[in-house]
């Protein structure tokens, strides 16, 4: 551990926040490119130094200085824009000290951040294990109640939505698997983007070789540096140290800095945005700081406008002295609610000329038509070009039907169905190591059972209750669709899932008291042939024809009537016996 307690300023993350005016606005680009580099290595190379903690560190020192030098600051850049402190609030913009500069940040990237989240992860992420006729019962059970004891333990649902922001600003989000000491718990961990990084071999299908977490600690002592590195069977812990960039030092006294994991992959999980690991809106962030300089532009206008120059033409006129001499001149004071003037002359060679006074504000017209048409526009792109609904607009909401709905939010969902498919392969690879874990202490038959399990998304959208119901009553009057069908689209009314459903009817069959009919079985109940009588009568309320046959209708309140008859009669015979 270093002893520089005075280590450069240069060092720590804060480094590549802006200095105050520094910041030239939307002046070339923004980050090198390197920024957003996959980090990868030869697989021989690093299986050669993998058990060997000091020669892995020097290629680990390696990567960090790179990820500390080249990458940290766009992941930085984009995590202070989401909370709101975009580059406006450092903008270089050569103001006058006496003119009007004010800082309005536009807080559009939480907004478009904050709405993809809800849309993806509102609805929790369902793990549905594929039924399989090789697979017994019991298998499905053990991996079924391994999940759900471990999502419940780690607040699973709550875990996606942590890792879905991280991918939507900075385009990666990184989860780490772990066991609490002392136990056999699993549990899951978000790592910060700006503190951990993946290095993969050189195989188009980038195998994980190892991962990083380095992250910074200022404590009352001493500013340190700890570094994290996980390979595939251990985790590895380096001593603390002043610079992120410094060499590492492994000390092999301490059995805690070299563990086995037994997860049998690295047990951190690097979830991608897109191909590019772009943020959600990392390509609008010049469209952000136009918006930020027109707001404030206004703002500024608008304060200088307030404190606009006085133009004096004239005298004062403040009388004289006991001398009858005139009183000297003073400055304007602005908080005086009136002024004498008097007309000034000016000698010219032949005549007097005498100037009338006046009194007026110098200032400039303000365009405030074009501004606010020009900021309309900035708006307008930012939520096209991140396909983010406006729903402020005032035509968003005029037709709420599930088609105009689902138009409006067409651009979305094209997106989401990307980043889906790409959060489903970190699931996967999730799975897989908890299921080596299971597997380890005998809590599952098989890891391969893991393969079994498929995660259910449901899009977080506006519903309309009364439409669902009203489509699956239509389905259902046709007779072609199976209940477990109807039952599943029932469900985001009833927030029961199909086999939930299927229990509870089970469990109310057999919880229905058993009648026994007295005597014959009742004549009223009808016969079969009645139920070809198709014949239709209008409704009680005379709105709509009621399409149920006639027959049917008949035949059933018969079987009611016969019902509460027998049910009477048994209950009388009964309290006579008893009696």
């Amino acid at each position: 551990m270093t002893n520089d307690v005075n280590a450069p300023a240069n060092m720590t993350p804060w480094a590549f926040y802006p200095k105050n005016a520094g910041v030239k606005m939307l002046n070339g680009p923004r980050f090198d490119q390197d920024a957003n580099r996959v980090f990868k290595m030869n697989a021989d190379k690093f299986a050669s130094i993998k058990n060997d903690p000091n020669a892995l560190g020097v290629v680990v020192s390696r990567f960090i200085n790179r990820h500390f030098t080249h990458q940290l600051k766009r992941i930085l850049t984009m995590q202070r824009y989401y909370i709101g402190v975009n580059d406006i609030k450092f903008w270089q913009s050569g103001k006058a000290t006496n003119r009007a500069d004010n800082r309005i940040a536009n807080e559009m990237p939480k907004y478009i951040t904050n709405m993809r989240v809800g849309y993806t992860f509102g609805n929790p992420i369902r793990f549905q294990y594929n039924d399989d006729s090789s697979q017994t019962d019991t298998n499905r059970d053990e991996v079924n109640t391994a999940i759900d004891e471990f999502n419940q333990r780690t607040n699973e649902a709550y875990h996606e939505k942590v890792m879905k922001k991280n991918l939507s600003v900075t385009g990666r989000a990184y989860e780490l698997e772990y066991v609490k000491r002392d136990t056999t718990d699993l549990y899951v961990m978000a790592l910060d983007p700006s503190e951990t990084f993946v290095v993969y071999d050189t195989d188009p299908e980038q195998h994980s070789l190892f991962a990083v977490h380095y992250y910074y600690v200022e404590d009352d002592e001493t500013p340190v540096w700890y570094v994290e590195v996980y390979t595939d069977d251990h985790t590895i812990r380096y001593e603390p140290n002043g610079y992120p960039n410094s060499q590492l030092t492994f000390n092999d006294s301490n059995p805690d800095n070299y563990e086995e994991h037994y997860f049998g992959g690295v047990p951190v999980t690097e979830y991608v945005n897109n191909d590019e690991r772009l943020g959600d809106w990392e390509g609008e962030m010049d469209n952000f700081d136009a918006y930020d300089k027109a707001l404030s532009e206004m703002a500024n206008s608008e304060e200088d406008f307030s404190n606009a120059m006085l133009v004096i033409t004239g005298e004062f006129d403040f009388g004289t002295d006991s001398e009858g001499k005139p009183k000297t001149h003073p400055d304007v004071d602005g908080s005086n609610r009136y002024m004498w003037l008097k007309p000034a002359q000016t000698q010219s060679m032949n005549s007097t000329n005498v100037i009338q006074p006046s009194v007026q504000y110098l200032t400039k017209s303000l365009p405030i038509d074009a501004w606010n048409a020009y900021v309309k526009t900035l708006n307008d792109n930012m939520h096209k070009f991140t396909n983010s609904p406006n729903v402020a607009d005032e035509n968003f909401a005029s037709n709420a039907s599930g088609v105009a709905m689902s138009y409006k939010l067409w651009g979305s969902d094209q997106e989401r169905a990307t980043q889906q498919e790409l959060y489903a392969r970190g699931l996967m690879r999730r799975l897989r190591l908890l299921g080596n874990y299971w597997y380890t202490l005998g809590l599952i038959k098989d890891p391969d059972l893991i393969e079994n399990v498929t995660p259910v998304f449901t899009p977080n959208l506006p519903k309309n209750d009364t439409e669902i119901v009203d489509n699956v009553q239509k389905l259902s009057q046709t007779g072609e669709f199976s209940q477990q069908t109807l039952w599943e689209m029932a469900q985001p009314v009833t927030g029961i899932n199909p086999d939930e459903e299927q229990s509870r009817m089970d469990a109310q069959a057999n919880s229905e008291p058993k009648v026994t009919m007295p005597g014959d079985y009742p004549a009223s109940f009808g016969k079969l042939s009645e139920l070809d009588n198709t014949t239709t009568e209008p409704d009680t309320n005379g709105d709509q024809p009621n399409l149920e046959p006639t027959g049917v209708r008949s035949v059933r309140q018969d079987q009611q009537t016969a019902i509460l008859q027998a049910i009477a009669a048994q209950r009388k015979q009964q309290q006579g016996g008893g009696a």
